[in-house]
């Protein structure tokens, strides 16, 4: 009984353990399954509606791109609103089959054009309130709406529209195709579509959720659900592209796809209750049971058979003990799976064994032990079990004593702490060691990593560790390894990574024995000193030298570097070429564990190349590129340097100033090439005239500077030579040049101040010899001049002057005044704006006082743009005066402002922020202003004429006049000089030029003004002559702009 009971309760335990394992397969499997197909399905699903959501979308295209073209025809024909008709209707058929209510065009205000078919009346309707015609005409884009409800037809319809874009960016119209949808239209293929037996296909518009074509005919037009109700149904809304399952607002569970389809926005959705979706799924997983439970009857009657023969064997267990206890067969433990006549002959048998065993395992143990010990005490580094927690913990579960010297920590508390450890590792290494770690673990492979360490006494060590893991029955993974110091290993391989480092250098390097023989050398001594390694090995660093250091340069670099161990410097070397070069070399003392010299280490670098760098970088600091010779920095310097030895010797010194006379009547006649050859030549002159020791410098342009040292103490004596010098300059520089075959002769104005060490500065002296420069000029040029102490009243009184100037500049103490100018009948065509200076009593500085100042100092720039800001300002309140508005205000522009390179677009910054109108700003300019470059003038005249200045030619005939310029020139003017005016009734040559002036200004279609007249004859004969306007005191004085404003008014403007 009871073995047929054991027999029983086996086979239901295997039947029990079947029948688990296939229902837990079972359900995998079609859990499985599911997935799979609900995938596959929804997949398919989705395909389905892409396809769909393509073909819609290629058809709005097509219709789109059609009124695109359509528009372009019509913007390149630029057609009235007949052609527009008749371009529509040479595209009906097209836009007929493609647009079944028609198309219609629109002008800018939304008014219809054109329609075609011609029967719907469109033509003269207003559809500018309708959201899409304003949004194409006013934004410029394409728009396909959302289905509406037409105004005029009362149907459901979609209306597409383009923008007419003319070249320009304007958009004077819109191309509107309308289709009807109650009509067979391209989204019949949705309406007509099946899908399944209870799906359906769906096509929305996402902003008003309104249903716009559907395979459910009873949909159409209606809203989808609202926000919440479809969670699946919101997430299409919102953009998501995809499938989904949800209960639908009618409460029944939907497989639905959606895709959005670009050209529209619309959203392409196809449903399908799940019930049918899913119906294959289901009866598969009824078949899947079925099968299940006819393998369940198999194997229970498989399982009765096999538990039946399997416990028979049990009945020799006790035949098998004795067996065991004889040692023919070995020792196994059985298993005791009941307290009955099996489990107690297991039972026995087990007790037994497990005596046996427990006493072979004592000694072997107690041998191990022994062994083990000494081993591990012999081991360098400590020897360890390691086993893993969670995440990167764990603990030691062996420890050897080495852990004393590897960590500095004792065994015992390593095994009990493994965090002691943690906290010595680097930061920076945490991560590489336990990252190691988990992949060791993870694949079950060596762990080896090297990691750093701070001990406690803050040294640095280098560990690594090298483990190899196992899996404990617990599935926990523990590492046997050995962690080891290999510090001294890193450390040598870093010192050999430098060394290699350093001998790849671009430097040069070469190592040399005590007596100085060349041991090796790297690849760079080669490159830069031309020599092979085997041609130096051997040799001493003499082969290199270059002769121009002696023996006692030599002597003191070796006294230096057996003193210091060390020397730097420059030497200049000789390369096997025989090239003599510069190089930096440091020689170092390689010194021995005993601490004597063994080896010296040399390292230079060719510094050719900075030496040459240094000395371009000098000259262009301190030379004029175009002579070579100092230039004002380098004069600065050796001006200093004589005060200060003529303070020592008491010896006068001479300064000259040195001007060309009519230099820059050769640069306009000639050109700059050949202004720039004189220059060079005058250099070359003065420097051979001179002795060593003297200094010729030039400061720019035309302007040489002279430098006698060592004249005498007798200041007389020393002023007698510098006059000698001086007229032996002027004779040189008189010689005739030879100019690239055109033979030239010229004059110089030199001024002289002489200095005997009193302290002035610099600048005094300079100004000095120029103020004696412009007494040379003034007394005619081609002459010499001495400084004057009476003259320095005179430098006193203009940097008294430099320094009002500046003063009121800064304290906007510069003002205009306005002169009229009116035509022949009187009237006021507008003013001059003449800049007036009110010193702080209250006088006007005369501008022929400090107007060349301000041009020699830069401070016409500042000026110049005051003036064109006021001028700007008074126009732009003028502008909004009737009696003022149409007044043309002119100003002088002088040559450095015109040249100025932002010039064009400062000024232009200044008309657009004030507004001022077009026609009523002009700029007089000289004729030196505009004959100087003439291409350049021509052009920056043309960019302002663009932006509508106007331009009057002052002073013409006074200078160097040509009428070939003057036709190229785009002025509006010219100005008849006051100098030929104030004569123009007595003298016979004034009056033939002004008639002439007039006469070729009428003939090139330019206005003439005469500026100086002040009396009834001068103006009765300009009248005679054509003259266009006038300009003086006959007319007003210049005076401020109240008074000009009360003048103006009281006489008719333009």
């Amino acid at each position: 009984m009871e073995r047929k009971s054991l027999r029983t309760r086996l086979t239901l335990g295997v039947l029990s353990a079947v029948a688990f394992s296939l229902l837990a397969m079972t359900w995998v499997v079609s859990r499985d399954l599911r997935v799979d197909m609900e995938a596959a399905i929804s997949a398919q699903q989705y395909s389905t509606v892409s396809l769909l959501a393509a073909e819609i979308d290629r058809s709005v295209r097509e219709r789109v791109d059609l009124l695109h073209e359509l528009s372009r025809t019509l913007t390149r024909n630029g057609e009235d609103g007949n052609g527009v008709q008749k371009r529509l209707m040479e595209a009906q058929g097209p836009l007929l089959r493609l647009f079944n209510l028609g198309v219609f065009v629109t002008d800018a205000h939304g008014i219809a054009v054109a329609s075609v078919p011609e029967e719907r009346i469109r033509v003269g309707t207003d559809y500018s309130a309708l959201a899409y015609t304003a949004e194409v005409l006013q934004r410029g884009h394409s728009v396909v709406t959302e289905p509406l409800r037409g105004n005029s037809t009362g149907v459901i319809v979609v209306a597409m529209a383009v923008p007419i874009t003319e070249a320009d960016g304007t958009v004077p119209g819109a191309l509107v195709g309308v289709i009807n949808l109650e009509q067979p239209n391209f989204l019949d293929e949705i309406s007509t579509a099946k899908y399944g037996l209870t799906g359906d296909f769906v096509l929305t518009a996402p902003v008003s959720r309104v249903t716009i074509a559907s395979s459910d005919r009873r949909r159409t037009l209606k809203p989808g659900p609202e926000r919440g109700i479809n969670p699946i149904y919101d997430r299409y809304i919102d953009g998501f592209d995809g499938s989904g399952i949800a209960v639908s607002s009618r409460g029944v569970e939907e497989l639905s796809s959606s895709r959005r389809i670009p050209a529209t926005g619309w959203l392409m959705q196809a449903v399908l209750p799940t019930s049918e979706a899913f119906a294959p799924i289901h009866a598969l997983q009824r078949r899947i049971a079925l099968s299940s439970a006819f393998i369940m009857l198999i194997v229970g009657g498989l399982a009765w058979l096999w538990v039946r023969g399997q416990l028979r064997p049990l009945q020799d267990a006790a035949a098998r003990l004795g067996d065991m206890g004889q040692g023919t067969l070995p020792r196994l433990a059985l298993p005791v799976r009941d307290n009955d006549e099996i489990g107690q002959l297991t039972q026995a048998f087990n007790d037994l064994l497990a005596k046996i065993e427990q006493q072979e395992a004592q000694a072997i143990e107690i041998v191990s032990n022994r062994r083990l010990r000494k081993i591990l005490h012999n081991v360098p580094g400590m020897v360890f079990q390691y086993r893993s927690h969670a995440g990167d913990g764990g603990d030691f579960l062996f420890a050897s004593e080495g852990a004393l010297a590897i960590y500095g920590l004792p065994a015992d508390a390593v095994m009990a702490d493994a965090l002691l450890i943690r906290d010595l590792m680097l930061e920076e290494d945490s991560e590489r060691l336990f990252g190691s770690m988990r992949r060791s673990a993870e694949n079950m492979t060596r762990w080896q990593v090297d990691y750093r360490i701070r001990r406690e006494d803050g040294r640095i060590r280098w560990l690594r560790v090298d483990a190899l893991p196992e899996r404990d029955p617990e599935g926990v993974v523990i590492w046997f390894g050995v962690v080891t110091d290999i510090t001294a290993t890193k450390q040598m391989e870093a010192e050999l990574r430098i060394a290699a480092a350093t001998f790849q250098s671009h430097e040069g390097l070469f190592i040399t024995d005590t007596q100085g023989v060349i041991l090796r050398v790297n690849r760079a001594f080669s490159e830069i000193t031309g020599y092979a390694e085997h041609e130096v090995i051997g040799h001493t660093p003499s082969i290199l030298r270059s002769g121009r250091h002696d023996a006692s340069f030599y002597t003191q670099l070796w006294q230096r570097l057996a003193e210091e161990g060390v020397w730097s410097g420059e030497i200049w070397n000789k390369r096997k070429s025989g090239e003599v070069y510069p190089e930096w070399v440091t020689i170092s003392a390689v010194r021995d564990a005993d601490g004597m010299i063994s080896h010296y280490v040399a390292a230079f670098r060719d510094i050719t190349e900075r030496k040459e760098t240094e000395e371009r970088i000098y000259r262009l600091a301190y030379f004029d590129p175009l002579t070579n010779l100092p230039n004002r920095r380098l004069l600065g310097d050796r001006i200093q340097h004589a005060i200060v030895s003529s303070q020592r010797s008491h010896e006068c010194c001479a300064l000259f100033f040195l001007d060309i006379d009519h230099f820059k009547l050769l640069n306009d006649t000639k050109g700059h090439d050949v202004g720039d050859r004189l220059l060079a030549d005058v250099a070359l002159r003065l420097t051979a005239a001179l002795r060593h020791e003297d200094t010729v410098a030039r400061l720019g342009g035309d302007e040489f500077v002279v430098m006698l040292e060592r004249l005498s103490t007798d200041p007389a004596l020393a002023a007698a030579s510098a006059a000698l010098v001086a007229e032996k300059l002027r004779a040189v520089i008189a010689e005739p040049y030879d100019l690239d075959g055109y033979r030239h002769l010229t004059t110089s104005s030199i001024g002289v101040t002489i200095f005997q060490g009193e302290g002035q500065p610099v600048d005094a002296l300079l100004k000095q010899a120029d103020v004696a420069l412009y007494e040379a000029k003034a007394a005619g040029r081609n002459t010499a001049r001495f400084f004057d102490p009476a003259m320095q009243h005179q430098i006193n009184e203009r940097l008294a002057l430099e320094a009002a100037l500046r003063e009121a500049i800064e304290q906007r103490r510069l003002t205009l005044w306005y002169q009229p100018q009116v035509d022949a009948t009187g009237t006021t065509l507008g003013a001059e704006a003449l800049l007036r200076w009110i010193d702080k009593d209250g006088r006007i500085v005369p501008t022929d006082r400090f107007i060349p100042l301000a041009e020699e100092t830069g401070l016409i720039h500042p000026i110049g743009r005051f003036v064109l800001q006021a001028t700007c300002e008074q126009l732009a309140a003028w502008a909004s005066e009737p009696r003022l508005a149409g007044l043309v205000l002119a100003i002088n522009i002088s040559a450095r402002q015109f040249a100025e390179p932002d010039f064009v677009s400062e000024l232009r910054t200044m008309l657009v922020d004030h507004h001022v109108p077009a026609g009523r700003l002009k700029l007089e300019l000289t004729e030196s202003v505009v004959l100087e470059h003439v291409d350049e003038a021509v052009q920056r005249m043309e960019q302002l004429r663009e932006i509508g200045l106007l331009f009057a030619l002052d002073d013409f005939g006074t200078g160097y006049s040509s009428l070939s310029y003057l036709k190229r020139l785009p002025v509006d003017q010219v100005k008849i000089d006051k100098a030929f005016v104030r004569d123009v009734c007595e003298d016979a040559g004034d009056a033939a030029i002004a008639r002439t002036i007039v006469t070729l200004g009428h003939v090139l279609g330019i206005s003439i003004i005469a500026e100086g007249v002040e009396t009834e004859a001068q103006l009765d004969f300009l009248q005679a002559c054509g003259c266009d306007a006038y300009q003086g005191y006959l007319f007003g004085k210049p005076m401020p702009v109240d008074e000009f404003e009360r003048f103006a008014a009281s006489v008719a403007t333009a």
